[in-house]
């Protein structure tokens, strides 16, 4: 790779698909060493995978049976080499590491340690958002009737009608924790909370979850997104997220249902549901 030609936007798309590896993504190696990457979403993120497809100009996406997300593949070496060096010093995620140091083994390529921090401004932490992240609002308190409707008119109904039991929150989990506490330490943002194992389970894990409440780490989250904008569905909702706080400011979820600063509220509670999370 020359890197004389390899641009800081390259790097940039790098570092978010480092973010997107770690969250969602799969080294896998077959019995004759052969070695393939995949990386899964849901429906409503197409558009990460054709985004990697169309960046590496490479691979195929395809329904997954039985569930509703989709796979991209490829298997192509010259190609497999190019995501390895893409990703070479900038993965955090220790079973992905491993996947990744028995790859760089076979295909004799030197692997690069991760620094301890991330170097600000990075597009690392979208990618995780788009691989692992959550965006939502919370609801503690509704009525019995509005509490039974079903659909999405039954979200918009319980979210409009909860008047001041709602809580906005960016969320990242992982039954890992090393990516969490990165972005904690590298951006100085943010709380990270263990949930114990369920030991009903099968193979039972902790999970860590990162997550951001309150309106002054939305607007950092805000400043690091206008620079690395999410290639997720989950930017239609961080972009309603200021509006939330400043919604919430004007009291307009207290309004009177016949009021136009009500009738603003629930015109936002529509475009927060806007896409099928």
């Amino acid at each position: 790779m020359n890197k004389k030609k390899y641009s800081k936007k390259n790097i940039t798309w790098d570092e978010w698909f480092a973010g997107v590896v770690d969250g969602d993504g799969y080294f896998y190696i077959n019995k004759k060493k052969e070695i393939s990457f995949e990386l899964t979403t849901a429906l409503v993120d197409l558009n990460v995978l054709h985004n990697i497809k169309n960046k590496l100009k490479a691979g195929s996406i395809k329904s997954r049976s039985g569930s509703n997300s989709f796979r991209y593949r490829v298997k192509a070496r010259l190609v497999i080499e190019n995501i390895i060096h893409r990703l070479n010093g900038k993965l955090y995620n220790p079973a992905r590491i491993n996947q990744f140091e028995k790859v760089c083994y076979i295909l004799k390529i030197r692997m690069k340690k991760s620094p301890y921090m991330l170097e600000i401004p990075n597009g690392y932490l979208a990618g995780l958002i788009d691989s692992d992240g959550t965006i939502s609002i919370s609801i503690s308190k509704t009525d019995a009737i509005t509490s039974q409707k079903p659909g999405k008119a039954g979200k918009i109904a319980r979210l409009s009608q909860s008047r001041g039991y709602n809580q906005i929150y960016l969320k990242i989990t992982s039954i890992y924790k090393e990516p969490l506490f990165l972005i904690n330490r590298s951006y100085n943002f943010g709380t990270i909370y263990t949930e114990k194992k369920n030991i009903k389970n099968k193979k039972p894990k902790n999970q860590y979850h990162f997550t951001i409440t309150n309106y002054e780490d939305f607007c950092k989250l805000d400043e690091i997104l206008y620079q690395y904008p999410l290639q997720s569905s989950k930017m239609h909702r961080c972009r309603l997220s200021l509006k939330y706080f400043e919604y919430k400011k004007l009291k307009l979820h207290l309004k009177d249902f016949d009021t136009i600063e009500y009738k603003t509220w629930l015109n936002f509670c529509k475009l927060w549901f806007k896409y099928n999370f």
